[in-house]
């Protein structure tokens, strides 16, 4: 009773900021769209991609930080945008015009700065990286792990390791808890868009978190939300069912006993991903950099990856969410290096690819208007990158880690690895154009080593949109 108390007072809070923040109200003229996908960027400096429309929720949410007093916003569609102005604690409303759906009613909600870079944070972190997996993030990943969809998708959760069977036995008593049926509502199909949001939301957000002496998860209060701004943060909205879920399971002593293998998995990852080396190589490229790189795993993740960038008093962090290192029999050890690097490297180069790419919108939405010539959406995950940006950036991201690996490798190593690399972006990915990309960019770059980054992506969008145009 004392927990369900508590969790109510949480949504009550919950509710009563909500309220505060929707006090002051002002409507904006609609805004029409042919994607759910929508980017904005506020004060002319941040810039995010990755709001999305839920039809579960309504009026659909976005919370933009505000780290002037007036801050400057732009909503922006592949056909339209609007301009407004916000402050904390101001809520602006609108319809969105989608072409096919009924209007979407939308509120944007300015919030309080999310970063908190101190200047003894700063001076602990500059210039360093970090490999980890963190406990609440863990503690996460085994509430899909043993929820109905995280039985049966194996980009979700890895089903293959000692460790997942150990998981399994501990916890799957604990399937009933109310905590479950949270994520059960939630996570409801394999490879489904909705649910893959909702699932990094948890994942991500969960590095946000640390248990307090008293065994209570709280905010470090660094970065107090590290997910994308869809669906906002579930550990917060669910924070005392998770913290009752880990006591009566035992998940902090089971975090504890596993300590020797998660140790073991940070020196594999260390060893097979030279980060230091992949930041340089990037830098020198793009002529701009990030403070700190910050790497979370767990062993139960499959295949999905993400990543953030934040920055605060003039301090950038860039964290990755991925998976463990894996090594395979298969191939020399200089191949398997290949293959774990590039989980890593296509997070971090997304991160230098992106902003780059936001210069180049127009022509993006030119060259990769016509999805179905880029991505065969019939295979799982494919139709979670809808716009022609999201389309152009996985193409561009994966691509520079060729010649990532042309200058790192031998020839030999790099004809067993690349067409390897090409196969799974086909095949697996379902972006079936990757090969004649990819060598594309390979003979511009053997061409002239010495090519700039603009010049690279002003021949690939212009080759792009030929191809499009032939096919």
């Amino acid at each position: 009773m004392k927990n369900l108390r508590k969790y109510a007072l949480t949504l009550m809070l919950a509710t009563v900021a909500s309220a505060c923040y929707a006090q002051k109200a002002k409507e904006l003229p609609g805004i029409k769209s042919n994607s759910d996908s929508y980017t904005y960027v506020v004060n002319d400096t941040d810039r995010r991609s990755d709001w999305r429309l839920s039809s579960g929720t309504k009026p659909a949410r976005l919370e933009v930080e505000c780290k002037q007093k007036v801050n400057k916003v732009g909503l922006i569609t592949d056909i339209d945008s609007i301009f407004f102005d916000i402050k904390v604690g101001e809520t602006v409303r609108l319809h969105i015009l989608q072409a096919g759906k009924e209007k979407t009613l939308a509120e944007i909600v300015g919030v309080p700065k999310n970063v908190n870079f101190t200047k003894k944070y700063i001076s602990e972190h500059q210039g360093k990286f970090s490999v980890e997996v963190p406990e609440v993030h863990e503690l996460a990943n085994i509430l899909v792990a043993i929820s109905r969809v995280g039985q049966l998708d194996s980009n979700m959760v890895d089903m293959t390791t000692p460790y997942y069977k150990e998981v399994m036995a501990h916890f799957s008593r604990y399937k009933n808890h109310p905590v479950m049926d949270v994520v059960n509502k939630h996570i409801i199909e394999p490879f489904d868009t909705d649910s893959y949001w909702y699932y990094y939301g948890m994942k991500m957000n969960a590095c946000a978190y640390v248990f307090d002496k008293k065994g209570n998860i709280k905010n470090e209060g660094v970065i107090r939300k590290m997910g994308f701004n869809y669906p906002g943060d579930p550990i917060l909205a669910n924070l005392a069912l998770i913290e009752d879920f880990a006591r009566k399971s035992g998940f902090r002593e089971f975090y504890k006993q596993h300590q020797p293998y998660y140790h073991e998995l940070v020196q594999l990852y260390r060893s097979q991903n030279p980060i230091d080396q992949q930041q340089e190589w990037l830098e020198e490229k793009f002529g701009f950099k990030y403070g700190n790189y910050r790497v979370t795993f767990s062993p139960l993740v499959g295949g999905a990856h993400s990543t953030m960038s934040f920055e605060d008093n003039g301090f950038s962090q860039t964290v990755m969410f991925v998976n463990r290192a894996k090594l395979s029999l298969k191939y020399n050890a200089k191949v398997n290096e290949m293959s774990n690097t590039r989980v890593v490297f296509t997070e971090i180069d997304h991160n230098f690819v992106n902003p780059v790419a936001e210069k180049y919108t127009k022509q993006v939405n030119q060259a990769f208007v016509d999805r179905a010539k880029w991505v065969n959406d019939d295979i799982s995950g494919a139709s979670a990158y809808a716009s022609p940006d999201h389309v152009f950036q996985e193409y561009m991201t994966w691509g520079l880690y060729s010649l990532y690996c042309l200058d790192k490798f031998s020839a030999e190593d790099n004809a067993t690895y690349i067409p390897k690399m090409e196969r799974q972006m086909e095949k697996s990915r379902g972006f079936i154009r990757f090969g004649d990309f990819n060598q594309k960019l390979i003979s511009l770059y053997k061409e002239n080593p010495k090519i700039s980054i603009d010049e690279l992506f002003v021949a690939m969008l212009d080759w792009s949109k030929n191809l499009q145009a032939k096919l």
